[in-house]
């Protein structure tokens, strides 16, 4: 009998199931009866063991290795018992059944046995031998005092019964598996048995054959689907009729159609003979308006190809219908036809912003056309172009748009040189960044912005230290080098949303915004000083330089970008006073001070013509007589309104505004005059008797007139050069030292002698002195004052004077105040000081009296 195809799926459901079942009952089974052997191997192995040692012990103890022999080979008649092996409380064999000899390995345990500390209890071990697993007893003799006795059980044993076990329960599982699936064969074939005669009877009603449908005797599903099947072939049966009734009529009336069709085409044809023959008559007559039309095409057709402008038309949704050479060319496509089947959608793949495109349609839907439509364009190979375009919207008859027609014109030189006369107009050429105009214009925006929202924002001005050094030492290709690698600083150190501008020569701003604190602009301030301070390889050499920044922070009450700026140059400025490098916050003060600096400029000016300034003359004395040798000439201003002004507030102001080449001269020439005076009345009979040291500006190592200004004073005045000694202090010569280096020599060809003035507190002190022809040194009043207490001081003090004495210079000590001062100076063999202990400066109505009172003494 055929099995039928219902019972396959049980089948194969039967399969997995047994399968299953038989696997784990097969592996808990296996591992059950493994675990009981191995306990009952163990327990066998331990009685036998204890057996040995406790049964022949007295044999054990006499060490009758005959006895013993003869004793454990009764063992091995035991099942499973593989080996027997008896060993003295030193670990030495007495007896075993091992043949021909005992395995390295149970020559180990038997060694390792005697070393275990607790020897009451037996040891067991798993032992593998030539590839077989066995259990190792080790079972002490008299708690190992008199050895140990070894048995090996074979776990072989097991694995066999384990194996005949498992195979046994497989065997009935597969027994229990034929019968179940016996079963179920029987119960599929009871029921696919009805099912089969249903099959059948559908397989007839599909060929109209409507006959009996087969009897089911049953009472569940199949039984009711035979019910269901005999009302359904009923109805069935009376629809087929009814289709076949209605599909004969509609024959018929079909028929009918196609003769009335047949009548109405033999009509329609003659009226299409006559029709042909007007259309003949047409076509002749279109032939000769197509000729001129084609003529007329072809004179247009030739100005659009050959059309320098790029011309086109496109539809409403963005794609080209028609394109000349020239805007395929311009879009850097090879033909017309490439630019139109490449391109379907122009505001995204030829605008640059897609929004262009939104802006061309709103403008022609408002204009009806557009002008100068200035866009960026992308060419095919990925490049940005900018073109202008024109176009006009083309609309048929019931105003819906049929397409825009328009040109296309490639700018983009004349773009480039739009933005090139911008950029020259805005931005620096050395370094690329904004000039100065640009800059006011984006600090406009920014106080714009603050007064509208709040918006902080600092400005910052910087200007570089000793610029000029670099220029004049390495070529301006050089300083042009290092302002250019300044700016790379800058940025760095700036932010995207920041402004950084040069204004010419080395003076850089920086506008930063959107700062939320002021220790944004402290901490950028910061990042500068120290980007600038690091080395710059120019030209093969390591440049150093530093920069001065004033920074002004509270922006909110100023009304002109100018004034921003202003204030941020008087507190660079201020730092720069300060000792360069560093940067300086703007406040009120300081704008105050520079009014009041601005103010001391204009009076200094009209000082310098109305010659308001006085010279007076401290002296300087020999120690040894303790008579006056020479004079310092020292300036003051005699001002109209606050009385007597000091050099220290006036000279550096005088050297920032150039007006101290006339003070230094106007003391030059008067007291050169009054010396010599002095000299006649004092009857000095040589010039190096009374000398006069007169303070000359470092300003003066930067001209070349020095030399001829003090020769033509000389000259005036009758003085000697060996009466004049020209004071300079170590600022001087650092600042250009081969300059300086020049015009002191020129000094010493007059016959002047030079002295260094604050002598210690200067940087390369001793390699001046090495360096530059110097006849004085003046030891400062700072190591001075304090000689009679400090050590410190004592000892440099003491230093200049041996190095004055070994170089053969003049030392002279200044401001000798107290008594204990001048004693020390005495035993360090100081021949020369000056100070308040024995004169102030004098007038010259002042030196006249002294003079003649030391003649007269």
């Amino acid at each position: 009998m055929k099995a039928p195809k219902l019972f396959v799926k049980p089948l194969l459901f039967m399969v997995v199931i047994f399968g299953m079942i038989a696997v784990v009952t097969s592996m808990t089974f296996s591992n059950k009866l493994r675990r009981e052997m191995t306990r009952e191997y163990e327990s066998k192995a331990l009685a036998l063991a204890r057996s040995v040692a406790e049964s022949d012990i007295s044999t054990i103890l006499s060490q009758d290795a005959g006895a013993l022999q003869g004793r454990i080979d009764q063992y091995l008649g035991i099942n499973a018992v593989s080996y027997v092996l008896v060993a003295d409380e030193n670990g030495n064999v007495l007896a075993h059944t091992f043949v021909p000899f005992i395995p390295d390995r149970i020559m180990r345990l038997v060694a390792e046995t005697p070393k275990v500390e607790t020897r009451e209890e037996h040891i067991l071990r798993d032992v593998v031998l030539d590839g077989k697993r066995y259990l190792h007893v080790s079972s002490p003799i008299l708690s190992g005092l008199a050895g140990d006795v070894h048995i090996g059980m074979d776990y072989a044993v097991i694995d066999r019964n384990i194996h005949e076990a498992v195979l046994e329960q497989q065997v009935v599982m597969l027994i229990l598996f034929g019968v179940s699936l016996l079963l179920v064969f029987l119960f599929v074939v009871n029921i696919s048995q009805p099912l089969r005669q249903l099959t059948e009877y559908a397989g007839r009603v599909a060929v109209k054959d409507f006959g009996k449908v087969p009897e089911i005797h049953s009472t569940d599903e199949v039984g009711q689907l035979a019910k269901a099947m005999e009302a359904m072939t009923g109805q069935i049966s009376e629809l087929v009729g009814s289709l076949e009734d209605r599909v004969r009529k509609k024959t018929r009336e079909l028929q009918e159609a196609r003769d009335a069709l047949k009548q109405k085409v033999e009509e329609r044809t003659s009226e299409l003979m006559r029709t042909n023959t007007q259309l003949k008559i047409e076509i002749a007559e279109r032939k000769v308006i197509g000729d001129a039309l084609r003529k007329a095409e072809k004179k247009y057709r030739t100005i659009f190809e050959n059309a320098v402008e790029g011309i086109y038309q496109s539809s409403y949704s963005g794609r080209f219908q028609d394109t000349n050479p020239a805007l395929a060319r311009i879009l850097g496509y090879k033909s017309p036809e490439d630019l139109m089947s490449s391109v379907y959608d122009i505001g995204t793949q030829m605008y640059v912003d897609p929004d262009r495109r939104k802006e061309f349609l709103r403008l022609i839907e408002e204009r009806n056309e557009v002008k100068n439509f200035v866009s960026k364009m992308r060419k095919r190979d990925g490049r940005i172009i900018w073109v202008a375009e024109n176009a006009r919207k083309i609309v048929d008859e019931n105003g819906n748009i049929v397409c825009f027609e328009g040109s296309i014109e490639d700018i983009t030189m004349r773009k480039k040189a739009e933005d090139q006369l911008k950029r020259q107009a805005f931005h620096d050429p050395l370094t690329g960044l904004p000039n100065r105009a640009l800059f006011l214009d984006h600090l406009r925006m920014a106080m714009e912005r603050s007064r509208r929202r709040k918006h902080m924002f600092a400005v910052l001005y910087m200007d570089l230290d000793r610029f000029k050094v670099v220029n004049d030492s390495l070529g301006h290709d050089a300083g042009d080098e290092l302002l250019r690698g300044v700016a790379r600083v800058l940025e760095q150190c700036g932010r995207s949303v920041d402004t950084i501008a040069r204004f010419g020569g080395d003076e850089f701003a920086i506008l930063q915004e959107e700062i939320s604190a002021p220790k944004d602009a402290i901490a950028i301030a910061r990042r500068i000083l120290e980007g600038v301070r690091q080395p710059f390889t120019i030209g093969g050499n390591e440049v150093f330089t530093s920069a001065s920044l004033g920074i002004v922070l509270k922006t909110d009450g100023y009304d002109r970008p100018e004034a921003l700026l202003r204030d941020a140059d008087t507190a660079m400025y201020r730092a720069k006073e300060l000792g360069k490098s560093r940067f300086k916050v703007f406040n009120r003060k300081m704008h105050d001070q520079a009014l009041q600096l601005m103010e001391l400029e204009t009076d200094l000016r009209r000082a310098v013509d109305l010659r308001e300034f006085e010279v007076v003359y401290q002296p300087i004395v020999q120690l040894d007589t303790r008579q006056v040798c020479g004079f310092e000439a020292l300036v003051r201003w005699r001002h109209p309104e606050h009385g007597i002004i000091g050099p220290g507030d006036f000279i550096s102001l005088a050297e920032d505004t150039g007006l101290i080449y006339a003070i230094d001269n106007l003391v030059l020439e008067e007291a050169c005059a009054q010396v010599r005076r002095w000299q006649t009345l004092a009857g000095v009979t040589k010039g190096s008797e009374l000398t006069v040291n007169i303070n000359i500006s470092g300003k003066h190592f930067g001209q070349s007139m020095l030399a001829g200004q003090i020769s033509r004073a000389l000259e005036d005045s009758g003085l000697s050069a060996d009466s004049l000694n020209i004071e300079i202090t170590e600022s001087a010569l650092m600042d250009n030292p081969s300059v300086a280096e020049e015009i002191l020599q020129q000094l010493k060809d007059l016959g002047i002698r030079i002295c260094i003035d604050d002598f210690g507190t200067g940087y390369s002190s001793l390699s001046y002195l090495q360096r530059f022809p110097i006849d004085v040194v003046k030891v400062d009043r700072s190591f001075i004052i304090a000689v009679d207490e400090d050590p410190d001081s004592q000892a440099i003090v003491r230093t200049v004077f041996s190095l004055g004495e070994s170089m053969g210079l003049k030392i002279v000590a200044e401001g000798v105040e107290t008594s204990g001062q001048l004693g020390f100076l005495e035993r360090e063999g100081c021949r020369f000081v000056q100070g308040y202990f024995f004169y102030k400066p004098l007038t010259v109505s002042e030196v006249d009296h002294l003079l003649e009172g030391q003649r007269r003494g």
